[in-house]
């Protein structure tokens, strides 16, 4: 009998391991960084996202842009605390404080819209958003919806995080090049300059960030995909 109610019991964990591995996993700071399209909610367009609208676009250095409208956007600030992304904005008398998580890699979550007027809290809610890593395996496999074809938006740019393998691209600032994607010697690092082309020779994920093994001016090494975003590459 004892032996039975072990077996049910070891089964029971077993079934669970995979929720526990799924909770169990822990992002970064860095793991935002990139653009992601809003999910559409109406169940006409099913496993859809938006092409431009709603777009969120985070920087490494806390900044997020929202394209809001055809003409506009929203500039915002964020920060990492405890595993949630919080990102604050204000207008006027008004604050608003937004709470993302990572549900995985490519999957992020908009779990909870705050709004203060004259210091009084007046919102607060679940918008149950989501949002997809632009130019990841997730993102292809859905239908785009592009709102605003008519116009072309400034944040329309190559992102970093889907750069191809022989393909060639002209850098926009300086942009140090590490001697490989591992822990390197400081003294090691080289650096392409703006106006500098590299070339991409190999793809390589690293702790969820994605590194690229490059060549340029007769030189080669790896640089990431966090060191060129915000770049205008060409």
């Amino acid at each position: 009998m004892n032996d039975l109610k072990f077996i049910r019991r070891f089964v029971f964990l077993i079934a669970l391991f995979p929720t526990i591995s799924t909770y169990a996993a822990e992002f970064t700071k860095e793991d935002i960084i990139g653009q992601w399209k809003t999910v559409v909610k109406n169940p006409v367009h099913k496993n859809t996202v938006a092409k431009r609208y709603m777009r969120h676009t985070f920087f490494e250095d806390g900044k997020l842009v929202v394209e809001n409208k055809e003409d506009s956007q929203d500039n915002k600030e964020w920060k990492f605390s405890d595993g949630v992304f919080i990102v604050t904005s204000s207008y006027k008398s008004s604050k608003f404080i937004e709470q993302y998580k990572l549900i995985n890699i490519n999957k992020l979550s908009k779990f909870r819209f705050q709004s203060i007027i004259d210091g009084k809290p007046l919102a607060d809610y679940d918008p149950k958003e989501i949002y997809i890593r632009q130019g990841s395996d997730t993102d292809r496999n859905m239908e785009t919806l592009d709102i605003f074809k008519s116009v072309k938006s400034s944040m329309d740019f190559i992102d970093p995080n889907t750069l191809e393998v022989g393909s060639e691209y002209i850098l926009s600032k300086k942009t140090p090049i590490m001697p490989h994607y591992t822990p390197s010697d400081l003294s090691k690092i080289v650096y392409a300059v703006k106006g500098q082309s590299i070339s991409i020779i190999k793809r390589q994920m690293v702790n969820n960030t994605i590194w690229y093994q490059v060549t340029f001016n007769g030189n080669q090494g790896w640089v990431n995909s966090i060191a060129l975003f915000g770049q205008k590459l060409k």
